[in-house]
């Protein structure tokens, strides 16, 4: 009887620990998986987008200066399925093939990236893809620049739908705007002085301007002022006319160490799993097959 409560015992065990190592098998699977999952892989509707005519790009000069604040990367597209579509476009340059560690390698240059959505239905509409001038003059590096443009709609992503090589240009030819192309404070000078408005209703001494940004939000261009001072970078982005609408956070090394942790997370807390499954799984071993060998000597005992 003791022996069949036994064996009984040791089923149930071996189940449950056949069951969870299943589990921690199953999670260390997906995790990566799910990670990284490309857009462009997922199943999906086809592109739904038509360019119709030609691609082209001209550099635009909003303050006669005779240099560029912008690259314009224009197109006209329509859809057979209404909705507004997200364009993303990066803006890289061709360094050609080199040898490295014994292999050819053909490289690029990421320079920068500009945003536009717009809506499209079966009528034909112009989009704009406006590269600041600030980040091609930074980069040094002469065109023709490679356009890759990413499409979605808030629902799908389609991937890469378009391919484009602009005409040659000088990056000495381009410059950072001072005004916007859109939004309601296209002045940086205005900009700027918002962001130390807000510092000082914040109490803060933000120290000397280290850099200054112009990002993307759909149509919208951000002003993105950094100071920095003694090691601390506070961060502004103006996105309005008035001080409620500045934000504002703080950057340090310690808080970038620690963010740029949080990605690999998942990966060790599935090997930890694996590993305490591992010991467990020994220990589990070692257990019954002690247990298993301790059991004879109790019948022969009996025996006897």
């Amino acid at each position: 009887m003791g022996s069949k409560i036994y064996i009984l015992i040791e089923k149930k065990k071996r189940i449950l620990f056949q069951l969870t190592l299943s589990l921690i098998l199953l999670f260390a699977l997906m995790s990566p998986a799910i990670a990284d999952k490309d857009p462009e892989e997922t199943a999906g509707p086809q592109n739904p987008v038509q360019v119709v005519g030609p691609v082209s790009d001209y550099g635009l000069d909003l303050d006669g200066d005779e240099l560029y604040d912008y690259l314009v990367v224009k197109f006209n597209a329509q859809s057979d399925a209404p909705s507004t579509y997200f364009f993303t476009g990066d803006l890289n340059v061709d360094l050609g093939y080199h040898e490295s560690k014994g292999s050819t390698v053909h490289e690029f240059r990421a320079i920068n990236l500009a945003k536009n959505s717009t809506y499209l239905d079966g009528n034909t509409s112009k989009v704009l893809l406006n590269f600041e001038g600030g980040r091609i003059r930074e980069n040094e590096l002469n065109g023709p620049y490679q356009v890759e443009i990413s499409l979605s709609n808030g629902s799908w992503e389609f991937g890469r739908g378009l391919k484009y090589t602009t005409e040659a240009y000088e990056f000495v030819k381009f410059e950072q705007p001072e005004l916007l192309l859109s939004g309601p404070v296209r002045s940086k000078t205005q900009a700027l002085e918002l962001a130390r408005q807000s510092a000082a209703e914040a109490g803060l001494n933000p120290g000397e301007l280290k850099d200054i940004e112009i990002s993307f939000k759909r149509n919208e261009d951000i002003w993105i002022f950094d100071f920095e001072q003694n090691g601390t970078h506070e961060c502004f982005a103006i996105e309005g006319n008035t001080v409620g609408d500045v934000r504002h956070w703080t950057l340090n090394e310690t808080a970038t160490k620690k963010t740029s942790a949080i990605h690999f997370l998942p990966v060790s807390f599935t090997v930890t799993l694996l590993a305490v499954a591992c010991l467990f799984s020994r220990r589990f071993s070692a257990k019954t097959t002690g247990q298993k060998a301790s059991a004879p000597d109790k019948k022969l005992r009996s025996e006897k």
